[in-house]
């Protein structure tokens, strides 16, 4: 696994070190590398751009998940009720992209999420999770006008989990009647996806915009199911409104609402598999080349061992500034 992640953050170096020699092609840019038909898009959590533009982006977050159900069995392995409990998230993050030319924009993440039971319940059940990892991929425009753009999005991701679960490990021990190689408090996992797709964009006006993305490809999962395979597939679909107060109001304040569904949560699918994730943001727009605000996120997570639905509430302050 280690020399795995080294050989992926060496790809990222040589990727970057690259793109520097290659920025001067972005003389020709305009101040602003997210605007059509006058309309500065605000920055996207979820639903990212399909600009080919400069850019960092950092992102620090809180979250809480409501409405845990943790199995509890018998010793003959049949589920005879469920007990409930609460989760607290917290997230860190961040992505360069580098323009090359017009039409390509290479870039790369890498952040990390970690959670933890809240009660005795979900500290037992769900115990301390970390994932961390990244990914590196590009955007290609393949069309461009004064109201819309259209750019297809290649990217390669990973992660790695670490989680300490009292509940899994004491399981463990009833069924083996002992400690022993199969049996650990600690467990570990990785993930992948190779993900392609489109993304795009388009501007009412001045005031108002919509950006979405449709996205997929090959994937695993951090550990096996039922039938012991890891392999899977990622589908993404989302949407986002874009409004900003400035031209109009002379307000330099943007709102955006969005939606994205996943059939598989690359970072966190040991508690869920697929997922909805609704999302309202406020941002300052004073700044052709610099923003700054908080998005709001609603997610509604399918649990995986029990017949029902984890309810998630997020808080993250997003920062961009474009080069």
């Amino acid at each position: 696994m280690v020399s795995k992640h080294f050989s992926i953050w060496l790809t990222v170096l040589v990727f970057f070190g690259f793109s520097t020699v290659v920025s001067d092609a972005q003389a020709q840019e305009s101040s602003n590398n997210r605007t059509l038909n006058g309309h500065s898009f605000v920055d996207g959590r979820r639903v990212k751009d399909p600009f080919v533009a400069t850019y960092f982006r950092s992102l620090t977050g809180y979250g809480r998940a409501i409405d845990l159900k943790v199995p509890v069995y018998n010793l003959q392995g049949a589920q005879i009720a469920a007990l409930s409990g609460d989760i607290l998230f917290f997230e860190l993050g961040f992505e360069y992209q580098q323009r090359l030319a017009e039409w390509v924009a290479v870039r790369a993440t890498y952040g990390g999420l970690a959670r933890l039971g809240t009660n005795h319940v979900a500290l037992i059940a769900e115990g301390v999770t970390a994932t961390y990892g990244g990914s590196v991929g590009a955007t290609f425009r393949l069309a461009e006008r004064k109201r819309f753009i259209v750019s297809a999005i290649a990217e390669a991701r990973s992660y790695s989990l670490f989680t300490i679960t009292p509940l899994t490990f004491a399981r463990g021990v009833a069924e083996t009647g002992g400690i022993d190689s199969t049996t650990q408090l600690l467990d570990t996992g990785s993930n992948w996806r190779l993900i392609g797709g489109l993304r795009g964009a388009y501007a009412f006006g001045p005031s108002a915009g919509v950006t979405g993305l449709v996205e997929f490809g090959p994937a695993s999962r951090f550990f096996e199911d039922a039938s012991g395979s890891r392999n899977t597939s990622q589908l993404s679909l989302g949407a986002m409104g874009s409004f900003d107060l400035n031209p109009q109001k002379n307000i330099p304040v943007g709102f955006s609402l969005s939606v994205l569904y996943q059939s598989e949560n690359e970072r966190g699918d040991d508690v869920a598999g697929r997922q909805a994730t609704f999302g309202f943001g406020v941002f300052y727009t004073g700044r052709s080349d610099f923003s700054v605000g908080p998005v709001f996120e609603f997610q509604r997570f399918k649990q995986r061992d029990v017949a029902n639905t984890i309810n998630v509430t997020r808080t993250k302050l997003l920062l961009r500034y474009d080069f």
